[in-house]
């Protein structure tokens, strides 16, 4: 029996209608932080269709007394909100008149009405390719068989490349398997082109594993190349096994991206060095399109059911020409130029990159830890590495007793987490003249850790001891004093 998914009160809820009653809302089938999908009812002409609402959640919210009217949370936002309206109307308009495009979610038509724009789409009965691929009852697939579930729809993005449109939040759930095994894209109207803004704290549009680096910078280029990164990260999930590391984990070489031939899989070294390339950190490392990138996985002058052949194919080797050896040093000097000029580029924005990674995972420790039960949060502490201690916490318990004081003095400066700027500040950048302020800091000391948060309603001091209890739980004493003054100490055996 299919899950019905439960819609929550600030979402359009069914036997709701739009365009003078013509649409109406039945069910929710998605919501990914900036575009809710329905599915819907065409009353005039009698079928089904998607209804996608766009509804960024960190900036609007919902008027339940108004028609359900979306506004925005601050006046500042009103310009980003009103860029992701033109961007979802820009590209509703490309896709009607370019109706139909075989392989997609045609887009029927755009409204706009309570605060915000909606587009119809047609309905596409079927599944994901994620949970298609699940029902074959195997980890890994050979590119062939992938390819010809794919390839069509590589061949229809790279036309809609060719005509200025990019999908940009490419992933298994935005390909539907048909039931005659025909293969479709779905959710071309996300304003992938304001994703980076800073107050979009994390939109469940932008999947780790599958979106570029770019997808990450306010002021990158998103291209086809975005889409092709994803193709090649679908690729590399369903002939290995694994997913591809997100991007900033790959910078910070916390996990290695291996090449698919190092991974025991059925797979040509050229196909996985396609696929790898396909999947480089840097658009410029990538194919120039998206078709080229389908012809490198599969040669049309090859004999695809020679290549895991186990005889060996000897070649012919013929003479060059006098001028041969001429035009390869040539060749060379302009291969040694353009990695000359690629290695100044990565050496430039490398450091910026690791950076821009290393912040996205201090964000998504502390709003993890700040939403964890208590339980959960003595064992996020204790099972930290030394890199990720220094990272996420002032660390002291590898303090070195041979430091200068001064050098001791400045590795002992502790930094504070501002959630409400979403990073790291010293003790005398900390302002608790604001109205709203929220801050924490962690310690960790040997056999210790220390959490102080303070807020405009309540300060905290939390102590852990490490290790467990003999029993699995551990040890935590806890002070509270709250915006009057009123101090509380207890005690605690914090256990799952």
């Amino acid at each position: 029996m299919k899950k019905k998914i439960t819609i929550e009160a600030h979402l359009l809820q069914p036997g709701m209608t739009l365009a003078d009653r013509r649409y109406r809302i039945d069910s929710l089938l998605g919501n990914n932080g900036i575009m809710v999908t329905y599915k819907g009812y065409d009353t005039f002409r009698k079928k089904v269709v998607v209804i996608r609402e766009l509804f960024p959640v960190d900036i609007v919210e919902r008027d339940r007394l108004h028609d359900y009217h979306l506004d925005c949370k601050k006046l500042s936002d009103e310009a980003l909100f009103e860029s992701m309206k033109e961007h979802v109307i820009g590209r509703v308009k490309k896709l009607i008149r370019m109706y139909p495009v075989e392989g997609i979610a045609n887009v029927l038509t755009f409204l706009e009405e309570r605060g915000t724009v909606y587009s119809i789409e047609e309905y596409v009965e079927g599944m994901t390719l994620d949970k298609y691929l699940l029902k074959r009852h195997s980890a890994k697939f050979t590119v062939e068989d992938l390819m010809k579930l794919l390839a069509p729809v590589i061949q229809t993005l790279a036309k809609l490349h060719q005509d200025g449109i990019c999908h940009l939040a490419l992933s298994p759930q935005q390909i539907m398997v048909l039931p005659d095994r025909k293969t479709v894209i779905v959710g071309f109207t996300n304003p992938m082109e304001d994703i980076a803004a800073p107050q979009l704290k994390d939109p469940g549009v932008r999947q780790d594993g599958y979106a570029p680096v770019e997808l990450y910078l306010p002021e990158a280029k998103r291209s086809s190349k975005t889409d092709q990164y994803a193709m090649a990260a679908i690729l590399y999930r369903y002939v290995t096994g694994e997913k591809l590391p997100a991007y900033y984990e790959r910078i910070n070489e916390e996990k290695e991206s291996t090449p698919p031939q190092q991974m025991q899989t059925r797979i040509m070294d050229f196909q996985s060095e396609a696929i790898m390339k396909a999947a480089s950190i840097y658009d410029f490392d990538r194919y120039e399109d998206l078709e080229t990138f389908r012809k490198a996985l599969l040669p049309s002058d090859m004999d695809m059911d020679s290549l895991y052949s186990e005889q060996e194919t000897t070649k012919t080797l013929k003479r060059k020409p006098f001028w041969y050896a001429y035009e390869q040093k040539k060749l060379h000097r302009y291969y040694a130029v353009i990695a000359a000029l690629l290695l100044v580029a990565v050496i430039v924005l490398g450091p910026r990159l690791y950076q821009v990674g290393l912040d996205i995972r201090i964000n998504h420790f502390y709003d993890k830890f700040n939403n964890a039960s208590l339980y959960e949060q003595c064992q996020m502490l204790e099972n930290l590495s030394k890199k990720q201690r220094q990272h996420y916490t002032n660390d002291y318990v590898d303090m070195d007793s041979t430091l200068t004081d001064e050098e001791r003095s400045k590795a002992m400066e502790a930094k504070y987490y501002d959630f409400q700027l979403n990073k790291y500040v010293l003790y005398d950048k900390v302002d608790q003249s604001r109205t709203y302020y929220e801050y924490m800091k962690i310690d960790l000391r040997d056999g210790y850790a220390w959490v102080d948060y303070n807020s405009d309603t309540t300060n905290t001091h939390t102590e852990i001891r490490f290790p467990q209890e003999k029993d699995g739980s551990y040890y935590v004493q806890i002070e509270t004093v709250d915006e009057k003054g009123n101090r509380k100490n207890e005690t605690v055996y914090a256990k799952p």
